[in-house]
């Protein structure tokens, strides 16, 4: 069974934060695949240890952050090769989002090859038991999973737009005098609005222009 293509995530996804999406992809990694490995090889925590890595990279972009999670992605290539035929695909998209953490900015190529790892994994395992019909499911399932993370959660119904902070995601639509909780700038306010971004200011008196989904 083959899964979606990696230009197909690009084209979905690109025009989203970087962190976010690495968040998203980790989140899907950890939620998905991870469980079987851990109960399989409840003492080989090489993934774990490559997701831990990039998400304190994330948090704060050290030069020692960016060398330890080289070190986990190095440690999962070695992983990856042990397994290679088995659950090979496990430290495979551990090592892709690893890696991400000295990729360019910008650059998603590791992002969306963690979550072509992802699809590969789950669809072979129900290729194993031959229940190809369940093959739109699996994809599913990591859609669900990068939507928890991506989307802001609702608003309720009853209550007015502007209650307080809400958390920023580029698949949102905000307005001038809104503020935002940005997963890597914090509080934040929405100074001017587009058809496809805003500008924000933030803490520090600086302006930062982001994207958002058109209105």
């Amino acid at each position: 069974m083959k899964g979606l293509p990696v230009s197909a995530w690009a084209t979905n996804l690109d025009d989203l934060d970087r962190d976010l999406l690495l968040r998203a992809a980790i989140e899907a990694t950890r939620t998905l695949i991870l469980p079987e490995w851990e109960s399989k090889r409840p003492d080989d925590r090489r993934p774990q240890l490559a997701l831990e890595a990039t998400e304190a990279w994330i948090a704060t972009k050290s030069v020692e952050a960016i060398a330890n999670a080289k070190i986990a992605a190095k440690d999962c290539t070695a992983a990856r090769n042990e397994t290679f035929g088995t659950d090979h695909r496990v430290p495979e998209a551990a090592r892709a989002l690893a890696w991400a953490a000295s990729a360019k900015d910008k650059d998603n190529a590791n992002i969306w090859d963690a979550l072509t790892a992802i699809e590969g994994e789950l669809l072979a395992r129900i290729a194993l038991v031959a229940e190809y019909h369940r093959g739109p499911e699996q994809r599913r399932a990591i859609i669900s999973v990068l939507r928890r993370v991506l989307e802001p959660p609702p608003a309720p119904a009853d209550q007015p737009a502007h209650t307080g902070p809400v958390p920023y995601a580029a698949s949102g639509n905000f307005s001038v005098g809104q503020q935002l909780v940005h997963a890597k700038f914090g509080d934040v306010v929405v100074t001017a609005a587009g058809d496809k971004w805003i500008d924000v200011q933030l803490a520090d008196g600086t302006t930062k222009r982001l994207a958002q989904k058109p209105r």
